[in-house]
């Protein structure tokens, strides 16, 4: 997600799929992806419903992050983005900000004429902001920066920390000014977590360990006349190092009750998305412990109304990465579900990083990143998004054409007329690839399949 996936290797975004499982103290109840998506207003979860609102069937089904600065560099215009998209089956975007952007009204920054087209195309925006971090220069005090373990090696990104006020204070007013002068239909602070996974021992970019934070920890657990405790202290002792995981997961939850409080204040009607970390074979109490994310205390004390499950580096830095890995997220979606059965919950991929930054990487072309989003929605997510639409483009992994004349027909699992039919009668939206004169593999609005034309 981050731009500093392409020359860093500590946090990204990517794709994961995430089960609507919810396991209640009066009993169990598994829900399958058709009763999730049977398009009923609510769905029954034990003794709670999740509400599907109007405001949400917006941003159901696929999205895509698009950064702006890059479709701008890209010369895509209005009328290209909107084609580009119906090929996607996209039904929202999130405009990924990086910058120390205060929400005043840019209209180079988001130029309406592209604004414009997603409204009438009914397509929702979201604005995606991060939690953590600025990137190139930034007007905020270095006072309010995180420290690391050891310093971090990119000095293009300024990384501001939880524990500050002010630092909180200056996002909710964003926030507050982002809807004052944009009408959109979400707000969303990705990675608002404390840098990094399992980096104690490892490259040491793990915050924040500043004079500031442990001083506002030792006042909090130890007194409020003791010396500040150094981090080697609090994490030789056991009881100390706990009340300091505490700590960190308390800022983050803290910071998504105040932006999510602003946003109902404001414009009740806009979503607002908390974003988790996926990590294949970590557990919620690892990422609680490295990341500073305890997501199914997110999910139940902010409530918000929707959870975004990002792919984290160490997952989609793997060449080998199958699309199907999302599966391996169910256990955190389990735990997400179970805490707050109401939430609606999201997966997010990176389908570009990886082989912008290696040319030597197989590309995830739409075979692929298609697939997972087909199989985010089949195992019951409410949305996917991935990062990100105009590098994907540049990369050349986005569709690029469609079948000429194209007409309803029946969509195969696999280039066979003896496969699993998907949909009897349904028009394709983009042509991804050919196998022989008559197999075309397309994108259809019932997701990935084969076509026999002859």
């Amino acid at each position: 997600m981050r731009k500093k996936k392409f020359y860093s290797t500590c946090s990204a975004m990517a794709c994961v799929v995430l089960l609507w499982i919810c396991t209640m103290s009066c009993g169990t109840k598994t829900l399958t992806p058709q009763e999730l998506s049977k398009g009923s207003d609510t769905v029954e979860t034990g003794k709670e419903l999740f509400v599907e609102t109007p405001q949400l069937k917006k941003v159901k089904g696929n999205s895509i992050q698009i950064d702006p600065d890059v479709l701008y560099q890209q010369q895509i215009s209005p009328e290209m983005l909107i084609t580009d998209l119906r090929m996607a089956n996209i039904k929202s975007v999130h405009f990924f900000m990086v910058k120390d952007w205060d929400g005043s009204k840019n209209d180079e920054l988001l130029k309406p004429a592209y604004l414009e087209a997603l409204k009438k195309e009914n397509i929702a925006v979201w604005i995606m902001l991060l939690g953590n971090c600025v990137y190139g220069n930034s007007s905020l005090p270095t006072d309010w920066h995180m420290e690391f373990i050891k310093p971090y090696p990119n000095p293009g990104i300024k990384f501001y920390s939880f524990h500050r006020p002010e630092f909180v204070a200056w996002q909710v007013d964003r926030v507050k000014r982002i809807l004052q002068n944009y009408d959109v239909d979400g707000i969303e602070f990705a990675e608002s977590y404390f840098p990094e996974w399992k980096t104690l021992t490892g490259n040491g970019f793990y915050g924040d360990v500043s004079q500031y934070a442990r001083k506002a920890f030792t006042e909090k657990y130890v007194g409020n006349n003791a010396a500040t405790l150094s981090f080697d202290y609090i994490r030789q002792d056991q009881r100390l190092y706990t009340q300091w995981m505490d700590f960190r997961a308390a800022a983050i939850i803290s910071f998504n009750q105040k932006i999510k409080a602003a946003i109902k204040a404001t414009k009740p009607e806009v979503l607002y998305a908390v974003w988790g970390m996926g990590v294949r074979k970590g557990t919620i109490a690892e990422i609680r412990e490295h990341f500073g994310l305890d997501m199914p205390a997110l999910a139940k004390e902010v409530q918000p109304d929707m959870l975004v499950l990002q792919t984290a580096a160490q997952d989609w830095l793997d060449p080998a990465l199958s699309p199907d890995y999302v599966l391996d997220y169910a256990p955190l979606a389990k735990a997400i579900q179970t805490a707050n059965p109401k939430v609606a919950l999201s997966i997010q991929a990176d389908i570009v990083s990886l082989s912008h930054s290696n040319p030597n990487v197989q590309k995830r072309d739409p075979s692929w990143w298609l697939r997972a989003f087909d199989l985010s929605l089949q195992s019951g997510y409410y949305s996917n998004t991935a990062y990100e639409y105009a590098f994907a483009k540049k990369e050349g992994i986005w569709p690029t054409a469609n079948l000429a004349n194209p007409v309803n027909g029946k969509l195969y699992q696999e280039a066979s007329l003896q496969s699993k039919v998907i949909a009897d009668a349904i028009a394709p939206l983009a042509l991804i690839k050919e196998q022989g004169a008559q197999w075309k593999m397309v994108y259809t609005t019932k997701g990935l399949g084969w076509m026999y034309i002859n």
